[in-house]
């Protein structure tokens, strides 16, 4: 192939529309995408009852830890149901236990199987007024129809209750949006056992009690983390933008959906909300040190949290695969420069590489970069022979990772002649033809046409 052809094909390849699944959305469901199946967070906040505490219990389950099987109640019988029971317990430090809930499951679906549903995960939380304490949380879930289940007990919540003549700031929520964040109307949970969504927007939702005083309020915060990745790399942020509105945070749940909302209270509460630049963060491990000021009274709280990509290409994982499969658009200087010196200039020359590729930098998340390795993951799942995990290096698979998926795709079998494939690229313009000589599914590229 041509070097005047390859940079025909690398320029297709970038200025193609990406399709959706280049997008990082946080409700996939195809296999590629399934997060770990159960998955919940303890948030401990103020009531309007300052003798107690409200411990939330947000959970997500995937529909995937169920087994569902078919209704036979049903009139068509055609739905498949599944279901469970959830116990959520909160246990004191002597053991006992001071507040319980059951909840029966119940889910239905037209097809036995998540993948051709694309069901989406079943969200909702559980809220307890309870005493000022430290309690352990007992998160059980059973699947009734294959006995399966889940327990997990060895989390721990400190729930206290204001003291009303000072500052007091409640445990943080992770929150996303779409778009940044301009008022108080309400906010949802990330909901990711603690974790945050590569590509996501959001920050940090807290419950305040301000001083009788009426001091003006403060807020600064530091990000600090260690990315994962081909070497050692760092990423920090500072700021002090913050969002307040009097009022007491509500968890208000409903089909589904969980959202907080700024209730009106006769009480000295505010919602504060701090943006965070999640939008800017890699995967990774991050510390948040964030100060909240007034007066001469400061509460300082630390948190730590995790940026995931639970889509992640399979091909981005393996650092060897990954520089290989760039041999399609990057010269040979450049594949040099990404092998060679220390782990940390690796991941750099490599972050560079695709950084100046990127469509929108003001986000860490590459749109570019994320649909070439799905590509090479197609490509091995496609194009790889029985003996060799080479999809990507052939010439299907090469035409596939810098093309995408052809429009139409007509396959030709003729005695005594050589299987046939015909790929063709409407929005390009051009017709690539696929021969396989020796009949042993290794196709080679054998001419191309414009349309």
């Amino acid at each position: 192939m041509t070097s005047q052809y390859l940079r025909i094909l690398v320029l297709a390849a970038l200025s193609l529309p990406l399709p959706a699944a280049a997008q990082p959305e946080q409700e996939q469901t195809e296999p590629r995408f399934l997060l770990q199946p159960i998955t919940y967070e303890v948030v401990a906040l103020f009531g309007e009852d300052t003798s107690k505490a409200i411990v939330n219990v947000h959970y997500r389950i995937g529909q995937n830890f169920f087994i569902f099987v078919r209704n036979e109640g049903s009139v068509q019988r055609a739905a498949y149901i599944a279901r469970g029971e959830l116990v959520v317990e909160l246990l004191n430090e002597q053991k006992v236990s001071v507040a319980r809930d059951i909840r029966q499951i119940s889910l239905t679906r037209a097809t036995a199987t998540r993948e051709t549903d694309h069901a989406p995960d079943l969200q909702d939380a559980i809220s307890f007024s309870v005493p000022a304490g430290t309690y352990s949380i007992v998160f059980s879930l059973d699947d009734r129809e294959s006995g399966r289940a889940f327990l997990e007990r060895n989390r721990r919540v400190t729930a206290t209750v204001p003291r009303l003549a000072t500052l007091e700031v409640s445990n943080p929520i992770l929150t996303q949006s779409g778009a940044p964040v301009a008022s108080m109307d309400d906010f949802v949970p990330v909901n990711r056992g603690g974790n945050v969504i590569f590509g996501g927007r959001g920050g940090l939702l807290s419950q305040i009690l301000q001083p009788e005083s009426q001091q003006t309020i403060s807020v600064r915060w530091k990000l600090q983390g260690q990315l994962d990745g081909l070497g050692p790399r760092v990423q920090d942020f500072s700021g002090a933008e913050f969002i307040t509105q009097g009022g007491l945070l509500k968890l208000v749940t409903q089909n589904g959906t969980m959202q907080y909302k700024t209730a009106p209270s006769a009480f000295r509460w505010t919602a504060c909300f701090t943006p965070l630049p999640f939008e800017k963060l890699e995967p990774g491990s991050f510390r948040l040190d964030i100060e909240y000021t007034a007066g001469q009274v400061t509460r300082k709280q630390a948190h730590t949290f995790r940026v995931v990509w639970p889509n992640k290409p399979f091909s981005l994982i393996n650092p060897e695969l990954a520089l290989d499969a760039l041999r399609h658009i990057a010269t040979e200087d450049e594949i040099a420069t990404m092998q060679s010196g220390s782990p940390a200039r690796r991941a750099e020359a490599f972050h560079r590489f695709w950084k100046s590729r990127d469509r929108d930098t003001t986000t860490a998340y590459n749109e570019v970069m994320a649909e070439y390795y799905y590509r090479v993951d197609e490509a091995l799942r496609k194009f790889s022979t029985v003996r060799e995990g080479d999809g990507y290096k052939t010439d299907r698979g090469r035409i596939y990772i810098l093309y995408g998926p052809p429009q139409k795709t007509e396959k030709l079998l003729q005695p005594g002649g050589a299987p046939t494939e015909i790929w063709t690229y409407e929005r390009l313009k051009r017709r690539l033809v696929f021969i396989d000589p020796n009949k042993n599914g290794a196709f080679v590229l054998s001419q191309t046409e414009n349309l």
